[in-house]
């Protein structure tokens, strides 16, 4: 089973522009799309286990249907000779860099950074996601990337 851990820098499935410190374990079942494998561009819904704190898996979508995440920049933080950081460094370290790379300037979308667990950590050189969610939990059809 992978690991994945989310850091929730806005509520935004609720619309709120408030910053939370949330961390949400997620992990992806055989049947599902693996995190690994997600890369820019690729859509999906989340699941309602968000609010609970896991996300049990998740299945991508094409982009032109409506949806509520997608994947808008990936990268890598570098593990080599580098321990699994504690989660406020790790998710301050991925919001940064999502931030600088990511497409998303526009107060319509949030950005949830997700980063592998410390299990994961070594395995996947601390790649991390980008992900962009329009604020206010309304679905979103068409791609940010491609306008």
């Amino acid at each position: 089973m992978r690991g994945w851990a989310i850091g929730l820098v806005c509520t935004v499935l609720v619309g709120l522009a408030l910053a939370i410190a949330a961390v949400v374990a997620v992990t992806s079942s055989g049947a599902d799309t693996a995190l690994v494998d997600l890369e820019a561009g690729t859509c999906f819904e989340l699941p309602d286990s968000v609010d609970s704190g896991t996300i049990e898996s998740v299945v991508t979508i094409d982009c032109t249907q409506p949806h509520l995440a997608e994947v808008v920049a990936v990268g890598e933080l570098g593990t080599e000779g580098r321990d699994y950081p504690d989660d406020d460094v790790l998710f301050g370290e991925v919001d940064q860099a999502c931030r600088a790379v990511s497409p998303v300037t526009s107060d319509v979308y949030g950005l949830l950074p997700i980063a592998p667990t410390r299990d994961l950590w070594e395995s996947f050189d601390g790649r991390y996601l980008c992900v962009a969610i329009p604020f206010g939990g309304e679905p979103t059809g068409g791609s940010i990337l491609t306008g």
